[in-house]
């Protein structure tokens, strides 16, 4: 590959890239090697190049454009290909030749590239344009494999819904009481603001003055949870969590046997979520006053 250097003795960009690449002869990538341990400003560059090269190599494959997108970006192209430049007229002819500029003699005519040129030009500028969009295609692709792995981590709202969380309540006969109240506590309706003697969480009904109460949507529990209480009740509260080192939900019911002021409380096993042939048990059950 013939060498090319600029004025000051620079190699030139393209040269210094072939070199990471091992594309030199031995003699020009020795000859090279050893301008790099001279030249700090080349030493950068050889640098940056391999530095860039590593990036690409270790970013994974990039999924195939889907072929919808591509067809509407190769139809954006088509349509805007007539716009790109002006038609050419006849009327107007252009010279090819080019006057000689005059220089005193025996100069040499300056190095178009190299890292030691301080002016730019028209290749240099496309060598920084290339360099450019290098890195921003190994930042794309960076940013894609986050997004990627945060979509695959996120769980969906089946699994929230029907799978105790690793967040989830560890519950205890002993605490089951005031872990009843509490969770029966959150499952009351927001208060509004009072525009009318009426007391919080209540509202007239249509046409009379009698307070009607406002009511929140029942808690969601999975079917063979349901399945293994033998009650038909609504629930009024319910919260997955583990007992004795199983998974298990906490479901509260209205008391069986009618009073208002009571509720009862079921621990279920919950392995039914994940392994659907599992016999559902009752683990506990209490009743409590309603407070």
């Amino acid at each position: 590959m013939t060498s090319t250097t600029d004025a000051a003795g620079h190699p030139d960009v393209t040269e210094i890239s072939d070199l990471t690449e091992g594309l030199l002869a031995p003699a020009r990538a020795d000859d090279l090697q050893r301008h790099l341990d001279e030249c700090e400003l080349c030493a950068d560059v050889h640098a940056s190049l391999t530095e860039i090269r590593g990036l690409l190599g270790a970013l994974p494959d990039v999924p195939a454009m889907p072929a919808d997108v591509a067809a509407r970006i190769d139809a954006a192209l088509a349509a805007e290909a007539p716009v790109a430049g002006p038609p050419l007229t006849g009327g107007a002819r252009v010279s090819r030749e080019t006057s000689a500029v005059d220089r005193p003699s025996g100069r040499p005519r300056a190095a178009s590239t190299g890292p030691g040129r301080r002016t730019g030009t028209r290749r240099g500028r496309r060598r920084v344009a290339v360099l450019g969009s290098v890195v921003a295609l190994a930042a794309l692709g960076v940013t894609s494999v986050v997004l990627a792995t945060l979509h695959d981590d996120k769980p969906s709202d089946t699994t929230a819904h029907d799978r105790p969380s690793a967040s989830a309540d560890t519950f205890s006969a002993s605490t089951l009481k005031s872990e009843v109240a509490d969770l029966l506590a959150q499952e009351q309706p927001p208060r509004r603001d009072a525009h009318t003697p009426h007391d919080f969480g209540v509202e007239s009904a249509a046409g009379t003055d009698r307070p009607k109460l406002l009511k929140s949507p029942p808690p969601t529990v999975p079917s063979c949870v349901r399945q293994g209480i033998n009650d038909s009740g609504v629930p009024l509260a319910a919260r997955a969590g583990t007992y004795d080192g199983k998974d298990a939900y906490l479901v509260v019911l209205p008391d069986a046997s009618g009073d208002s002021s009571r509720v009862t409380a079921y621990l279920v096993d919950a392995t039914c979520v994940r392994h659907q042939a599992v016999t559902v048990k009752v683990l506990l059950s209490r009743s409590y006053a309603r407070s």
